[in-house]
């Protein structure tokens, strides 16, 4: 009985090793990327590298497009800006060049935190946030997603005249 239960447990063992082995599990040599059977084949083939090769090549300049417009501002350009007064706060509490101020919209001026580097203001915003950079002639607001960390719903610029 323990022969017979051994014999039966190796020849198992045999099994699924060389069925585990076996060459049906690629049945081709070419498998992940079968060749082209006949001319058309190779043609089609040729034809969508071709396209695939376009859409690289396109999105390579809309992305050399974009690198260039970086910085400029196209609302600006557009002439969307909003006057100093639709902002709300009061001008001592606004952060100087170079700095940023998060601001929390319903709170009084007297409890906002004070300015800070840019860097750690956007990468800390809250939930809700307004974070606000003097950038020369104007004042640019982030408004902050109430919802998700890190996320950017409107950039809101305002002269300071």
């Amino acid at each position: 009985m323990k022969h017979a239960a051994l014999t039966y447990l190796l020849s198992l063992l045999v099994l699924v090793f060389v069925t585990g082995c076996a060459g049906t599990r690629y049945p081709v040599r070419d498998y992940p990327y079968p060749l082209p059977r006949d001319d058309r084949d190779w043609e089609k083939r040729d034809k969508d590298w071709e396209e695939r090769d376009r859409d690289w090549e396109e999105r390579e300049r809309d992305r050399d497009r974009d690198w260039e417009d970086r910085g400029r501002d196209s609302r600006r350009e557009n002439g969307r800006s909003y006057p100093f007064s639709a902002l709300d706060i009061p001008r001592g509490h606004l952060p100087p060049p170079g700095e940023c101020k998060v601001w929390f919209p319903g709170k009084p001026p007297g409890h906002q935190p004070p300015p800070q580097s840019c860097s750690s203001a956007l990468r800390n915003a809250p939930l809700g946030a307004w974070v606000i950079s003097h950038e020369g002639s104007r004042y640019r607001v982030s408004i902050f997603n109430r919802n998700r960390r890190n996320i950017i719903d409107e950039v809101r610029y305002y002269l300071a005249n």
